[in-house]
């Protein structure tokens, strides 16, 4: 989990907390939101992952409330996908926004590591950095609980203008969207990353999605 925290604006940097900017917006929605205070009981977050294109598959995720602490901080573990999708990400303590979004968000910095041969933690500055100055916010609606509820939209491309990848137009044009609502358990609704074609490679596009499904006991 350790990259993972790496994502998050509180684990950062090394400037003394009086030197630190202040969060963007997008930081403050995705990483410093008490996400998970309108669960109020230990229970289990249902998502489903879906990846389409040429490898298109479904599977699970399942965020598990394993325990409530006094100050409303929840202790979480994670069964993320399964088979030979599985992926193992340790349980985490002491948390009040919802930990997906770092266990999401490393999951695809290690598939891009695995498919570009980048190191990981290039892709986690690049990312990190794109939701201070990069990222948009825009108010929307979905539909939840057979009703249209307000909720929050974060989009992003990290490598848009990183010309490392000047030759990957599938890694400069991916792009992250997040979609949140306090009406929705864990305010998590939606996460998902989008890459486009590349005619010249032959490469088609793909996109992976992880949508709330339900909660249970």
């Amino acid at each position: 989990m350790a990259g993972a925290l790496l994502l998050a604006p509180s684990q950062a940097g090394a400037a003394p907390p009086e030197a630190a900017p202040p969060l963007s917006p997008a930081q403050t929605a995705l990483f410093e939101t008490p996400h998970l205070s309108n669960i109020a009981h230990p229970e289990t977050l249902d998502y489903r992952f879906e990846q389409t294109g040429p490898a298109a598959y479904s599977d699970q995720i399942a965020l598990h409330i394993d325990q409530i602490h006094p100050n409303g901080t929840k202790y979480v573990s994670f069964e993320f996908l399964s088979g030979a999708h599985h992926a193992f990400f340790p349980a985490v303590d002491d948390f009040s926004g919802n930990p997906l979004v770092m266990v999401f968000l490393e999951h695809d910095v290690q598939e891009m590591k695995d498919q570009v041969g980048v190191a990981a933690a290039y892709f986690r500055n690049r990312i990190r950095t794109a939701f201070i100055d990069q990222a948009q916010m825009s108010d929307t609606s979905i539909q939840f609980g057979g009703r249209s509820v307000s909720a929050r939209r974060v989009t992003l491309k990290p490598f848009a203008e990183d010309h490392r990848f000047d030759q990957l137009p599938t890694v400069q044009g991916k792009t992250y969207d997040f979609i949140l609502s306090d009406q929705v358990p864990g305010q998590l609704a939606e996460l998902s990353t989008e890459v486009p074609t590349d005619p010249a490679a032959g490469a088609p596009a793909w996109a992976e999605r992880v949508t709330f499904v339900g909660e249970k006991p």
